[in-house]
């Protein structure tokens, strides 16, 4: 399986915790992407995001990648595994 490094702890400005990885493939063009949770608020359901970034942590766009998914317990690993990678830790 393709891996996603870790290589951010957390990144800020997105709907919830984000983190940046870098990916063993890319994914759609993609060498990093910003992952982030969102918990349910309104009508809006909880989900994971996935969108294309730069190595310093910034957002490409924020067109949502394949991986994206809507559901009550979205975790950015499942969203990652879903987009076909197994998250790893920098050690």
């Amino acid at each position: 399986m393709n891996t996603a490094t870790t290589l951010s702890i957390e990144v800020t400005g997105f709907a919830g915790p984000a983190r940046l990885y870098e990916l063993s493939e890319p994914l759609s063009g993609n060498n990093h992407v910003i992952v982030w949770t969102q918990q349910a608020f309104g009508r809006q359901s909880a989900e994971a995001v996935i969108v294309a970034a730069r190595p310093d942590g910034s957002a490409v766009t924020m067109t949502k990648l394949p991986g994206s998914y809507i559901h009550p317990d979205a975790t950015h690993e499942g969203a990652l595994w879903l987009a076909g990678y197994e998250v790893k830790e920098v050690s």
